[in-house]
This record gives structure tokens, C-alpha cells and sequence, in this order.
């Protein structure tokens, strides 16, 4: 993308976007700190990724969190998550001025 963006442009770009803790954007990144969402079907019909897996693969997961979270699991292996103010994922903004 930026080799292509480059060609004809004197400068590319690509700088993270930070998702903060309480984004209320409703993309799959946006919850990073707050997984129960995931097990609610509106947040899942926003969820393009999710909305485009099929729908076992995305049961077995949902299964599969769900115990994760009533047991105690997730919060073990990822509930620093839940103090991170803002988490650097996988948002690029790449601009190219000319």
C-alpha cells in the first residue's frame, strides 16, 4: 500500500491509531478490554470479522470465551487489558501529501 501510495507523492505515512479503553466505536478492536461483549449478538452483527467467520467457528469461540470469562481464565491470562487505557492494535491511518 505505501510503496503504491508513494509512487507520485513527496511523502507517505503510516502512524498507529490507539484504540482507547472505552471506544464506543464498536469494531472488533474496540472491546479489547471488555471481551463480554463479544457474547451479546448486536455487537457481533457489528462485527464484520465475526460477521464474515462461519458461524460454528464463531459458536466454538463464543463457547469458549464464555467459559473463560465465568471461570476466571481470561482475566488471568489477559485482564491487564481491562486497566490499559488505550491499546495499540492494528488501526493504521496512512496518509500521502503530495
Amino acid at each position: 500500500m505505501t510503496d503504491a501510495l508513494a509512487q507520485g507523492s513527496a511523502e507517505v505515512r503510516v502512524d498507529v491509531v490507539p484504540v482507547p479503553r472505552d471506544c464506543t466505536d464498536g469494531f472488533g478492536e474496540a472491546f479489547y478490554a471488555r471481551p463480554e461483549a463479544f457474547l451479546r449478538p448486536e455487537v457481533r452483527a457489528a462485527t464484520s470479522g465475526l460477521v464474515l467467520t462461519d458461524p460454528a467457528a464463531v459458536q466454538r469461540g463464543l463457547d469458549r470465551l464464555e467459559d473463560d470469562l465465568a471461570s476466571g481464565a481470561w482475566d488471568r491470562a489477559y485482564g491487564h487489558l481491562r486497566e490499559q487505557a488505550e491499546r495499540d492494535g492494528a488501526l493504521r491511518l496512512i496518509t500521502a501529501s503530495t
